[in-house]
């Protein structure tokens, strides 16, 4: 495996209690950098703190406990984060919720509003208080945002979840367009079936998607980690509004 070098950088992720965001975090902090890890599951957070200490990266690794629909909760996980290590160089707003397949005329109000409020409110809320630190900082910076292949190809009965993926990636469409002269990269991670805890608790989920993979392969969430950590390293300094795909292909078929 190769690696970048991220020493002296600062990164946030949140959803890191598991899965991508997990690996994102673990990867970052082997590459040398500086990690706040974020969730809202803090058994899952204290799995990925020893991951961490097993590394050698436990000084440089911050876990908390944050809800992304809070912005309060956010803010102060921002200035938590700079408390500690003193600037920010990257954000990855990671966090999002998945939904049990349905028809659309059975969603419910609750489960649509839960969603949005998750996965693109929690976004705006990440990448709002971002934004204003790396503004503040004038040295640019990158944001990224955990997507779906679904927002790309849309699956059936599940709306809402592909409604807010959808949404975000417009979001880092306009927000590259609108920072870009900040030097402030904005760039969309689309993974697509991912071998995650929130895929395998799923029953029938792996085995019905993959049918859609033209690879035939699951996608692992480390190969998303080293994507993002080449974002990171500065050797694509004009790699903005862009659509980071790892999905075995699925978006093309």
């Amino acid at each position: 495996m190769n690696y970048y070098n991220l020493a002296g950088k600062t990164l946030l992720v949140t959803g890191a209690e598991t899965g991508i965001g997990r690996a994102i975090a673990i990867r970052a902090a082997k590459d040398g950098a500086n990690v706040t890890a974020a969730g809202i599951n803090n058994e899952g957070l204290k799995e990925t703190l020893e991951l961490a200490r097993s590394e050698g990266a436990e000084e440089r690794f911050l876990t908390l406990e944050v809800d992304v629909r809070d912005a309060v909760q956010v803010q102060k996980m921002f200035d938590d984060t700079l408390l500690k290590f003193s600037r920010l160089d990257a954000t990855v707003a990671n966090a999002g919720v998945m939904i049990e397949r349905r028809p659309f005329i059975e969603s419910t109000h609750e489960e649509w509003h839960h969603v949005l409020s998750v996965n693109l409110h929690g976004t705006f809320h990440t990448l709002q208080a971002a934004t204003r630190i790396l503004r503040k900082q004038g040295q640019g910076g990158d944001l990224l945002v955990t997507t779906s292949s679904n927002a790309v190809r849309p699956g059936p009965q599940a709306s809402s979840y592909v409604a807010s993926k959808g949404a975000i990636h417009q979001m880092v469409r306009a927000l590259a367009v609108e920072l870009a002269s900040e030097k402030i990269r904005v760039n969309a991670i689309v993974p697509g079936l991912t071998l995650t805890p929130g895929t395998q608790n799923r029953p029938g989920h792996i085995e019905r998607g993959i049918k859609n993979v033209p690879m035939g392969e699951i996608v692992m969430p480390e190969e998303i980690a080293a994507l993002v950590a080449f974002t990171l390293s500065g050797e694509a300094p004009h790699l903005t509004g862009t659509d980071l795909k790892v999905d075995s292909g699925r978006t093309s078929a």
